[in-house]
């Protein structure tokens, strides 16, 4: 009986110190809450094309450069006679919004086939001369002037000339995103 007496105050022991250890327990636990606010400023994306300006000497336009009504695109059409000519206009990329705006990549020119290529340049650039590239940023509510220049190259043979008339339709986009 002594045995089993033992293992009674051995039970007994080993049930009190379990539930020591779950009042202990339960008292060093506590569940934390954390409350809070937050504002959500209101945003608007506004970037677009504004002040277009040709640049003297230019050849004159069949259709001259305008801004579409969503100020989004600029259409435009010209001939180029002879080397030399050249059309060429500078126009305010301006973001009106609340976010910066990034060019998302270089500046697409689609229109010139290899062969047109040849014998014709397009270019983009800052007023002052720079490439528009990849991840340029216009803060908001700045704006950036760019030059537009498509011209007869004067740098070429007499068998580069086209054969031809070539009457290319250009496009000329900018992909900006939030930046």
């Amino acid at each position: 009986m002594k045995g089993n007496k033992r293992t009674n105050y051995i039970v007994i022991a080993i049930l009190l110190l379990v539930v020591g250890i779950s009042i202990g327990y339960a008292a060093l636990t506590a569940t934390l809450t954390i409350t809070g606010n937050t504002t959500i400023n209101k945003n608007t994306w506004d970037v677009h094309f504004e002040t277009l300006t040709v640049t003297e000497g230019s050849v004159t336009a069949t259709t001259p450069a305008a801004i579409s009504g969503s100020k989004l695109d600029i259409n435009y059409a010209i001939t180029l006679a002879k080397p030399g000519d050249f059309y060429e206009f500078t126009v305010n990329v301006t973001n009106g919004g609340t976010l910066p705006a990034k060019l998302s990549a270089t500046p697409q020119i689609l229109g010139l086939s290899n062969d047109q290529k040849v014998y014709t340049t397009y270019t983009v650039t800052y007023s002052n001369g720079t490439a528009v590239q990849a991840n340029d940023t216009i803060a908001a509510g700045q704006s950036r002037t760019i030059k537009v220049r498509v011209q007869y190259r004067t740098d070429i043979t007499n068998s580069q000339l086209p054969v031809a008339e070539q009457n290319p339709e250009l496009t000329f986009s900018m992909n900006f995103i939030q930046g």
